[in-house]
């Protein structure tokens, strides 16, 4: 008996993969994308602007121990008496200095410097010195020019606390023991007095400047 059609193992079954190939494919793709995650993982990212990164590279470098420049400063006359060595003038008096004359002081053309201190008997109050060592202190009221001894009563007649809250360059002082006298011009000498009149703050302000 004749048998028509093709024989032997179905068309179908020859077009089904193996599931050796199946495998083998599943396994591929796998590592295919497992090797995507992990150079996804690995890539740097960009900082953006607003990042940590970018806002500390945007920073300038400062050397450690290194401050920023500051103005130099200026040798402008002090905001009130300061120690140092200074001109002392009248107030409105700039061409005459207070210097000493004999043994007491005075006002002169010639600018001769005095030193200013810390008091002697008060180290917030001042003591003021000419060239030759001797202190200004007050002796019956009139100031003049003393070589330094060791007694109390010098170190306080030598000793003068100046106002609070005088212009730059100016100053005002009282003696230490007789609080009520200020340091005070009168007659063209220097006393210390206690304040009377219109014109005594003007005549008991002087100022400072810096030798040339």
């Amino acid at each position: 008996m004749t048998i028509y059609g093709q024989g032997g193992v179905d068309v179908r079954d020859r077009r089904r993969l193996h599931p050796g190939v199946l495998t083998l494919v599943a396994a591929a793709v796998v590592i295919v994308v497992a090797a995507g995650a992990y150079v996804v993982m690995r890539s740097p990212a960009t900082p953006s602007a607003s990042s940590p990164v970018a806002a500390t590279s945007a920073a300038p470098a400062v050397s450690p121990g290194v401050s920023s420049p500051a103005a130099a400063p200026s040798r402008t006359a002090p905001s009130g008496l300061a120690t140092g060595s200074w001109l002392v003038s009248p107030a409105g008096d700039k061409e005459s200095y207070l210097a000493v004359r004999g043994e007491y002081a005075t006002f002169s053309v010639v600018a001769e410097p005095l030193t200013v201190v810390k008091g002697l008997a008060d180290d917030s109050c001042f003591t003021f010195r000419d060239g030759d060592g001797k202190y200004l202190r007050h002796f019956d009221y009139r100031l003049r020019f003393d070589a330094k001894d060791d007694s109390e009563l010098f170190r306080k007649d030598a000793t003068f606390c100046a106002e609070d809250d005088q212009p730059a360059g100016s100053f005002r002082v009282r003696s230490i023991n007789y609080p009520d006298y200020f340091l005070h011009r009168r007659d063209g000498a220097l006393y210390i007095d206690k304040p009377s009149g219109d014109s005594f703050e003007a005549e008991s302000t002087f100022t400072l400047r810096t030798p040339s």
